[in-house]
């Protein structure tokens, strides 16, 4: 695994004349300052791409993979979620970069984050426990039968 703070800086003046950076490394998921009981990154981070300036952008192109460990939302047991981020870009205006190194940890950061999934389930969507809380679940009508908000009462007002 690289240094956590090398990986994420791209020097701009390195990529003139259509020179492109390439990216292949494994970082350490404490980049991401995740500190919740709910949500925890222990798996490296996997990034690759490239890095090239198009105009007055900067443009960064990345494939992102990142392990989340999230409770299951029927028996709160660990599950695993793979985070994947295909052909991710993002384009940074020169004007931006004052000190012609930009650092790019806050914005795959933001991106993995806005990819967790709000609810999981363990055994693949099979969680064994189900069963025991399946009296609880609403379930949809059978095919051909009007669900419960369809239904016409026309008494139901009066009370």
């Amino acid at each position: 695994m690289s240094q956590v703070f090398d990986i994420f800086k791209i020097y701009v003046d390195q990529l003139r004349d259509g020179h492109a950076d390439k990216i292949n490394d494994e970082v350490s998921p404490q980049f991401l300052e995740v500190q919740e009981k709910e949500l925890v990154f222990t798996d490296p981070v996997k990034l690759e791409g490239e890095t090239y300036l198009a105009n007055d952008d900067l443009i960064l192109h990345l494939n992102i993979v990142a392990f989340a460990s999230i409770p299951c939302s029927i028996c709160n047991e660990r599950v695993k979620v793979e985070i994947g981020l295909n052909n991710f870009y993002h384009a940074e205006p020169l004007d931006n970069i004052t000190t012609k190194v930009f650092d790019f940890s806050s914005i795959v950061r933001e991106a993995i984050l806005l990819e967790v999934p709000a609810f999981a389930e363990c055994h693949e969507g099979k969680c064994p426990h189900r069963k025991a809380i399946e009296k609880y679940i609403k379930s949809e009508p059978a095919q051909g039968q009007p669900r419960e908000d369809e239904v016409y009462r026309p008494f139901a007002d009066l009370e």
